[in-house]
């Protein structure tokens, strides 16, 4: 018996949702990127992949820990808190999220103390659902002015990925 125009129209189009529904079924249960925590910081403190540094370190009571709002830059103080302890030979850090322009914390963590030449800076994009994957990755310099937390002078790569 053949199928009427249009109930052919109507079979076109349910069975590719049908189709497309079952394909997708099964990407339900995926893993995916993790929104957006409300403490950056200690999330990122917590990941399995961070360093030794990361993990067992606390900002708050040397130069601070901040969440940034879009488009505002670490007060120049904080750096300056590093900068003083670095001179000292104090052990000094500083940790501090920036949103990407979805709105996903990047964080980063910067020490100064004995036994590193300037500040040693490692950042994290595992919160970023565009760039950082389930684990993310972690990227780290070194770099000669305690002051040069983002790495834009003459630094050394530590790690990247």
């Amino acid at each position: 018996m053949p199928v009427e125009p249009a109930r052919r129209s109507a079979t076109l189009l349910v069975a590719p949702g049908i189709a497309l529904a079952l394909l997708t079924a099964g990407c339900a249960s995926s893993v995916g990127p993790t929104p957006p925590p409300d403490d950056p910081i200690t999330a990122a403190r917590q990941l399995p992949n961070a360093g030794g540094m990361v993990k067992s370190g606390d900002a708050t009571p040397t130069c601070g820990e901040f969440a940034l709002p879009q488009g505002v830059q670490l007060d120049p103080e904080a750096l300056d808190c590093l900068a003083d302890a670095s001179a000292a030979g104090a052990s000094a850090e500083l940790a501090w999220s920036t949103p990407t322009t979805e709105g996903d914390p990047i964080v980063s963590f910067a020490f100064v103390g004995p036994g590193i030449d300037g500040v040693e800076t490692y950042t994290t994009t595992a919160f970023d659902s565009y760039g950082g994957g389930v684990d993310g990755s972690w990227s780290g310099t070194l770099c000669p002015d305690p002051r040069d937390v983002r790495g834009e002078g003459d630094c050394r790569l530590l790690l990247e990925g």
